[in-house]
């Protein structure tokens, strides 16, 4: 019952690793929130759910991984989970038994994508050197 969701951002730089990982951790932190925990080169947030719709009715896990496949670039990988909470489970068995209506909640689980918050965190790593990609609206416009 699981649902999965992949971001993904490559960068160029020359700065060291521990550099580009404070910059991670902070826009992690900024962006989605909740608890972020590292570990070597693995972000593992819990419940980093800032601005994302319908989060009550699910428990949201994400691990961004950065790897570093050549010497100036450096790969951020992140796999996002989500399960249902107690609440979906709680309105999915009182809507079969007493309320239907009960269900839309359910319904809404469906509806969770976080990949756009997640992937506007990867986007706004900033290293200081201006080689984050500038941030653009909807379609391309500025």
């Amino acid at each position: 019952m699981n649902r999965q969701f992949t971001v993904y951002r490559r960068i160029k730089t020359d700065q060291p690793p521990d550099v580009v990982f404070n910059a991670v951790e902070q826009a992690l932190k900024l962006t989605v929130g909740g608890t972020v925990v590292r570990n070597a080169n693995t972000f593992t947030v819990n419940n980093g759910t800032n601005n994302l719709n319908f989060e009550f009715v699910a428990e949201l896990r994400a691990q961004v991984v950065l790897t570093q496949p050549a010497t100036d670039t450096i790969d951020m990988h992140g796999t996002i989970t989500l399960s249902p909470n107690s609440f979906f489970w709680i309105t999915g068995i009182t809507g079969f038994f007493c309320l239907g209506l009960l269900w839309g909640f359910n319904v809404l689980y469906f509806v969770i994508d976080p990949r756009s918050n997640y992937q506007l965190a990867l986007d706004r790593v900033d290293l200081g050197l201006g080689s984050s990609p500038p941030i653009v609206g909807p379609y391309g416009a500025s």
